[in-house]
C-alpha cells in the first residue's frame, strides 16, 4: 500500500469515529446479593451473563459490578447451596439490581462454612485435615507396578518446512504424520517405554525402584528433548505442599497454605465420578504470571481425598519453551481402604516462542499406570540395603516384544502412530543423507564433527591467538560410541608460530564391566601444552578462537606444563565415586610470568619445577549417574539435587619420586547445593576450603579462580585477575539468590518478557604460612597475599530472550592492585526452563 493510500485510510477511519461516537452500546449492572431467609450478604456468588464467559463474583459485602458492550438478555446469579436466579437484562442501559438467593436442598453438614467465607475453603480445610490418612505414605509399606510411556511429536510443521533445503531430501518423513481434530499437523519422532516396580517402607524410611525394562526409539539426539523426556517421567504428588515440574516448584492446590497461592470456587457437590460422590472445585493462580496451576479437582465427599485433578499452567507463567502443559491425575481406593494414584496423563506443547500458536514445536505426551498395588507387606531389610534408589535389572534395555506387550496390559496397546515411529527411525538412521545432516548439527552444537568411529574437533580451537604462542593451530581427535562404549581415546596436536613449539596430548579411559550401578574405570592422560592457573573449567576452552578477544583486565599469564597422570576410579553406587591416582607435573613459566628463588643471598631464575605424588578424591552427588571423580568438574546437569554435592581431595607430593622436588600435603573440601525457597526462588551455595603443608613455589599454592574475561563465570570471582592472590590456607563462599521473577513479574510492562532477577555475594580469604612467606620461593610479579577478605557483590537479570544473563558486579576491597576494575557488567548465556 502506498503512503498516500495509507494516509487516506487513516483519515477515513478518523472521520467514521467522529461521525459515530456512540455506535457501541454499553450495558452496566450493579447490585447486591443477599440470603433470602436471613438477609445476610453473600460473598463469592457467581454473577454472569447467560451463555457467556463474561462474569464476576461478589465481594464480602455481596456487592458486584458488571459491564459489557455485547448483547445479552439474561443475568445468571448462582452459588453452591442456593437456587440459581436468572434475571432479564435491559440492553444499553445502567441499572441497579438487588438479588435474593434461597437455600437449595444441597447439604453441607459435614463441615462449617464461616460467615462471609468462600464455601470452597470449608471443603479444603477438611482436605488438609485428612491429607495424612489419604496419602499412601502413612502405610507401613506398599509396592506396585508402574508402566510409563512418553511420546514426542513435531507439531505445527507447514508446507514451507517441507520445502526447506535441509529436509527436502526426506519427503517420506511426512507420510508418518497426522493432524489433530483442531487442524494441527504433527509427526511422531520419539517413543520411550519403561516398566518398573516401586517399593516403599515407612519405618525406617526407604524407597526403591527396580527398572524391569526400558527402551527408547528416536532418530536424532537433542539435549533439551532429553531433558523434557526426563521431566515428564515425574508424577506430581499433590499431597505435598510443592511439586517440581520443569525445574520449577509449583504450589499444590491442596497446599497447607492454599489461600496464599490460589483463588478457589466450589462449583458443585454431589457430582458422581468413578462411582464416588464428589465436590467439584476450580482454582486459578492469584497472579497472572505466578508459577502455579489453573484447573479443577474432584474431592470425595466421604473421605475428602482427591478423586481426580486436572492441572495446567498458562504461557504467562515465567517458564520457558512451554506453550501449554496439562496434567490429569486419577486416583482410586484400593481394597476400599487406601487412596492411590492410579493413572497420570500429561500433554505438553513445547516451542521456542510460547505465545505463537503457529510456531513449530513439539508435543510431549506421557501416560503412566500403576497396577497390582499391595499394602502393608514390608520386605526384609536386605532388600533395601545399599543407597541406590533406582536399580536397573540386567537385560532391562534388551527386552523383546513379548515382554512389552505384557507390560502395556490391556488398556495401553501401541497406537498405529506409535508403531510407525519405530519404522520411521529405522529408515532415517540408515539414510546416509540424514546421518550427514545429523553430524553437521552435532558439529555446530558441540564443536566436534563425527567421522566414522572418530570425532574431529574442537572446530572452534582449530585457530586461536595469544601473546605467548601468537597464532596457534590445533587439531583434535576422539573416539565415539561407534568405536566403543567402554574404551574412550582422545588426543590433540598444536603449534604456535611465535614460540615454535609443537605441543599435544592424549587420553585413554577404559570402563570395566558394570555390576548394577557399580563400575571400575581406569584412565591415563598426558599433556604438554599451555595452561592458565586460576581459571575454572566452566568457561569456553582456553584456546577457543574467542578467548583472546574477550579479556578486559589483567595479563595473560600462561604456563607450559608436562603433565602425566594415571588413575583408577570406582563408582560404588549411583552418585558416589572415589578416585586414586598418581601424577608427575613439570611447570615452566612463559611470557611475562617468571619463576624465581633465593639462593645464597641472591635471586635466580628457575626454568621449571617438577612435582610428583598421589591423589585421592571422594565425590558424592545424590542420584547422579556416571559421576566422574574429579575435584574441579563443573556440570550444570548436577543442579537441584536432593542433597548437597560434596567433593574432597587429598594430594600428597613426594620429594625424589620421579624427579619430584617437593614434599607437600594438600587438603580441599568443596560443597555445592541449590536450596529451593518455593515462591522466593532458590539459593545457589558454593563453599570451598583448603589447607596445604610444605614450602613450595607459587605454581603449587592455591590461587582463587578469577575471570578477567568479558563473559561472566558464575563459579569464579568476576572482578579478580588470574594469579592475583595466592595462599596455602583459604576459605571461599559464593552465594546467588535467584528470585525467579518474584519482583519483575509484578511490573505489567515487563511481565511478558519473563525476566528473572537475582542478587549475589562472593567472598574469599586466604593466608600464607611462615614457610611460604620467608621460604626460598618468590611470588610472581603482581601476586600478593590477603590481609583482609576479598568480596564482590552484585545483582543481575537473567532469562533475557530465554538465553542471556547480565551481571552488575562491584569489587568492595583490594582495589589498589594493578589493572583492577571496581565495577563491571558481564553477560553470559545458557538455557533454562
Amino acid at each position: 500500500m502506498s503512503g498516500v493510500v495509507w494516509r487516506r485510510s487513516l483519515w477515513a477511519l478518523w472521520l467514521v469515529s467522529i461521525a459515530f461516537p456512540c455506535s457501541a452500546q454499553r450495558t452496566r449492572i450493579e447490585g447486591r446479593v443477599t440470603d433470602g431467609t436471613t438477609a445476610e450478604p453473600l460473598a463469592f456468588v457467581t454473577v454472569a451473563f447467560q451463555g457467556s464467559n463474561v462474569g464476576t463474583v461478589t465481594d464480602t459485602l455481596g456487592h458486584f459490578s458488571l459491564e459489557t458492550g455485547r448483547s445479552f438478555d439474561s443475568l445468571v446469579v448462582s452459588l453452591v447451596g442456593y437456587h440459581v436466579e436468572v434475571l432479564p437484562v435491559s440492553l444499553g442501559v445502567s441499572e441497579q439490581v438487588d438479588v435474593e438467593l434461597f437455600p437449595s436442598a444441597i447439604q453441607m453438614d459435614m463441615f462449617t462454612v464461616r460467615p462471609g467465607e468462600n464455601p470452597a475453603f470449608a471443603v479444603l480445610r477438611k482436605v488438609i485435615a485428612h491429607k495424612e490418612e489419604n496419602h499412601p505414605e502413612h502405610l507401613r509399606a506398599y509396592r506396585m507396578e508402574a508402566y510409563h510411556r512418553v511420546r514426542f511429536d513435531l507439531n505445527n510443521f507447514t508446507d514451507k518446512i517441507k520445502r526447506n533445503v535441509l529436509l527436502r531430501p526426506f519427503d517420506y518423513l511426512w507420510d508418518y504424520g497426522d493432524t489433530t481434530t483442531d487442524g494441527v499437523r504433527y509427526l511422531p519422532i520419539l517413543l520411550t517405554e519403561s516398566s518398573e516396580e516401586h517399593y516403599y517402607r515407612r519405618d525406617p524410611p526407604a524407597r526403591k525402584q527396580v527398572v524391569k525394562g526400558r527402551r527408547v526409539v528416536k532418530f536424532f539426539k537433542a539435549p533439551r528433548i532429553s531433558a523434557f523426556v526426563e521431566d515428564m517421567y515425574v508424577d506430581p504428588d499433590l499431597y505435598q505442599n510443592y511439586v517440581e515440574l520443569l525445574e520449577h516448584p509449583f504450589p499444590s492446590p491442596i497446599n497447607d497454605h492454599y489461600r496464599r497461592n490460589y483463588d478457589f470456587l466450589l462449583t458443585d457437590s454431589g457430582q458422581v465420578l468413578n462411582g464416588r460422590s464428589c465436590y467439584h472445585i476450580t482454582f486459578k493462580p492469584k497472579g497472572r504470571s505466578d508459577v502455579a496451576f489453573t484447573g479443577d479437582m474432584y474431592i470425595d465427599e466421604q473421605t475428602f481425598a482427591l478423586v481426580q485433578a486436572d492441572l495446567a499452567f498458562s504461557i504467562e507463567a515465567n517458564i520457558n519453551f512451554v506453550r501449554n502443559y496439562w496434567i490429569r491425575q486419577t486416583y482410586g481406593r484400593v481394597e476400599n481402604k487406601q487412596w492411590f494414584l492410579l493413572k497420570s496423563e500429561v500433554l505438553a506443547d513445547f516451542t521456542v516462542v510460547e505465545n505463537s500458536a503457529e510456531m513449530t514445536g513439539f508435543f510431549g505426551r506421557k501416560t503412566t499406570e500403576f497396577r497390582n498395588i499391595r499394602m502393608d507387606e514390608p520386605l526384609p531389610d536386605r532388600f533395601y540395603a545399599g543407597v541406590d534408589a533406582v536399580v536397573i535389572e540386567d537385560g532391562a534395555l534388551e527386552r523383546d516384544s513379548t515382554f512389552w506387550q505384557a507390560a502395556r496390559g490391556d488398556t495401553l496397546a501401541l497406537t498405529p502412530e506409535e508403531k510407525g515411529v519405530e519404522e520411521l527411525v529405522g529408515r532415517m538412521n540408515t539414510d546416509p543423507r540424514w546421518v550427514r545432516l545429523m553430524n553437521l548439527g552435532k558439529m555446530v552444537g558441540s564443536g566436534w564433527l563425527p567421522w566414522g568411529p572418530v570425532d574431529v574437533g574442537h572446530v572452534f580451537t582449530f585457530y586461536s591467538f595469544n601473546r605467548v604462542e601468537g597464532p596457534r593451530f590445533k587439531l583434535g581427535l576422539r573416539t565415539n560410541e561407534r568405536f566403543s562404549k567402554r574404551i574412550v581415546l582422545g588426543g590433540h596436536a598444536a603449534y604456535g608460530l611465535w614460540d615454535l613449539r609443537l605441543k599435544g596430548g592424549g587420553d585413554v579411559l577404559v570402563h570395566l564391566a558394570r555390576n548394577g550401578s557399580k563400575r571400575w574405570s581406569l584412565g591415563a592422560n598426558y599433556r604438554y601444552d599451555l595452561v592458565q592457573q586460576g581459571r575454572t573449567g566452566n568457561m569456553i576452552p582456553l584456546d577457543h578462537i574467542l578467548t583472546s578477544a574477550i579479556r578486559i583486565s589483567g595479563q595473560e599469564r600462561r604456563m607450559l606444563v608436562d603433565d602425566r597422570k594415571a588413575f583408577a576410579e570406582r563408582q560404588w553406587c549411583t552418585g558416589f565415586t572415589t578416585r586414586v591416582g598418581v601424577y608427575r607435573k613439570e611447570q615452566m613459566a612463559l611470557g611475562s610470568l617468571f619463576q624465581e628463588r633465593r639462593a645464597e643471598g641472591d635471586t635466580v631464575a628457575v626454568g621449571a619445577y617438577t612435582s610428583a605424588g598421589a591423589e585421592f578424591v571422594v565425590r558424592y552427588a545424590w542420584g547422579a549417574k556416571n559421576l566422574p571423580g574429579s575435584f574441579h568438574e563443573v556440570d550444570r546437569s548436577l543442579y537441584f539435587l536432593k542433597y548437597p554435592m560434596v567433593t574432597f581431595e587429598l594430594l600428597a607430593g613426594f620429594k625424589g619420586l620421579w624427579g619430584g622436588e617437593f614434599e607437600q600435603r594438600s587438603y580441599k573440601l568443596k560443597v555445592e547445593h541449590q536450596v529451593r525457597m518455593n515462591k522466593a526462588g532458590f539459593l545457589h551455595i558454593l563453599a570451598e576450603g583448603g589447607a596445604m603443608d610444605g614450602s613450595v613455589p607459587y605454581s603449587l599454592l592455591h590461587t582463587p579462580d578469577g575471570n578477567p574475561l568479558v563473559l561472566n563465570d558464575n563459579h569464579a570471582f568476576n572482578l579478580m585477575n588470574y594469579l592475583e592472590f595466592v595462599s596455602d590456607r583459604y576459605v571461599s563462599l559464593q552465594l546467588e539468590h535467584h528470585l525467579e521473577g518474584l519482583l519483575l513479574n509484578k511490573i505489567p510492562l515487563l511481565r511478558r518478557l519473563k525476566l528473572r532477577e537475582f542478587v549475589l555475594a562472593k567472598g574469599y580469604y586466604g593466608t600464607l604460612s611462615e614457610a611460604n612467606r620467608t621460604g626460598p620461593y618468590l611470588l610472581g610479579e603482581g601476586m600478593r597475599t590477603l590481609d583482609r577478605p576479598y568480596a564482590e557483590v552484585g545483582f543481575g537479570i537473567e532469562n533475557i530472550l530465554k538465553l542471556a544473563r547480565i551481571d552488575f558486579v562491584w569489587r568492595l576491597d583490594q582495589l589498589d592492585g594493578p589493572k583492577v576494575l571496581p565495577f563491571v557488567v558481564k553477560p553470559s548465556f545458557y538455557l533454562r526452563f
